[in-house]
């Protein structure tokens, strides 16, 4: 039986992204082991028969000691595994277990979603950590245009890819729901970290200009607090009324569903799935300008985009959605759900994956 092994920095990634490619790997026979950090999540896999190995991962952390701890453990698993094929997810697992995997001829490919912000001497380092860790991949899975173009022109275009719709949307869990009835409360969804990278400065101080000027609306916050420093300026305008924090939510279908809106003003992303999963559900997204946003989003016909880290812009596309008809937000939602279905089916990227880990099986056949 051919061993297939997928890397992440958390369990979350392996169930709401990688949960439709993992057990269609099971169903055609492949031994498929699992490897990061363990979660509750993990169990679900363990009993629809993959291996769990559990390796710690700082996903942000910068101490190099700890970086080289985790490229030696991704070496003495590999070394013991031996799979066929290794599949990598974000920066870390995908630098790493990338290099390893090259040094020991190991095929693997790459998801990375999304490159790190660097300037100056950050930004060589990182662009030689993207080489050593990529350049040998068997191909890389691209998840907006703009990484794409910069990794490729730095590896000089010698490594395959594919182009895929981000992690794509699960079109039958998240299933089109009506627009809410009326507008006497018109709500907007903040789904993401709380921290700046996404956005969350801009998000503050739009919502309470919006809220002055349309008193009838309801902003509602779900997400950790990656940065604790945000905890005391939420909770005093919890206090005045102008936003609401609803939590950390394993399943955010009940409220994107309440919604009428949601707000993305993410300065980075790979392929953000709160556009996809939003919009498949058929609300209206309203997001920041930039890869991995604008993708998802048909300006002025499925949602609503802005000049990223501008709070101008952002207000700006707020108040035409706000200036819209029932009517026309139902329009909007509706196009919304229609775009994923031609676009971002999940089926999509799993027939991507399955193609080429036949290619990778047929060439080590070949070659043996």
């Amino acid at each position: 039986m051919d061993k297939i092994m997928l890397i992440s920095p958390k369990d979350n990634n392996f169930y709401n992204f990688r949960s439709e490619l993992i057990l269609e790997l099971c169903n055609i026979g492949y031994e498929v082991i699992l490897v990061c950090p363990y979660g509750k999540k993990m169990d679900f896999f363990i009993e629809k028969g993959c291996r769990f190995i559990n390796i710690p991962v700082d996903r942000r952390g910068t101490n190099i000691s700890n970086d080289f701890k985790l490229i030696l453990a991704y070496r003495k698993l590999l070394k013991q595994e031996k799979p066929d094929c290794v599949l990598t997810y974000t920066s870390k697992p995908s630098i790493y277990a990338g290099f390893v995997c090259g040094m020991m001829k190991i095929p693997y490919i790459v998801n990375n979603a999304g490159l790190m912000e660097t300037q100056g001497i950050f930004d060589k380092l990182m662009k030689l950590l993207y080489w050593l860790g990529w350049r040998k991949a068997a191909c890389i899975m691209y998840q907006n245009s703009v990484e794409r173009d910069e990794i490729n022109k730095l590896l000089k275009n010698k490594v395959h890819y594919r182009d895929i719709p981000g992690s794509g949307v699960n079109l039958n869990e998240f299933v089109f729901k009506e627009y809410p009835l009326n507008d006497d409360i018109v709500t907007f969804n903040y789904v993401a970290r709380i921290v700046e990278l996404k956005g969350i400065n801009e998000f503050l101080k739009g919502v309470q200009i919006i809220k002055k000027k349309y008193p009838n609306t309801r902003f509602v916050i779900y997400g950790d607090y990656d940065d604790d420093s945000y905890r005391g300026r939420i909770e005093q305008l919890e206090k005045k009324g102008v936003i609401e924090y609803g939590g950390i939510q394993l399943d955010m279908k009940p409220f994107i569903q309440t919604a009428h809106a949601v707000i993305h003003p993410s300065h980075y992303e790979g392929m953000t799935n709160v556009v996809l999963e939003h919009s498949a559900m058929g609300r209206v997204c309203i997001g920041s300008d930039i890869p991995g946003v604008r993708e998802g989003i048909e300006d002025g016909k499925t949602g609503y985009l802005f000049e990223v880290r501008n709070v101008k812009s952002m207000i700006k596309a707020m108040n035409k959605f706000l200036e819209l008809s029932h009517e026309e937000k139902v329009a909007m939602g509706r196009a919304a759900r229609l775009k994923m279905e031609r676009e971002f089916d999940r089926n999509i990227v799993t027939e991507i994956y399955l193609e080429e880990i036949q290619k990778v099986w047929r060439y080590k056949n070949e070659c043996c």
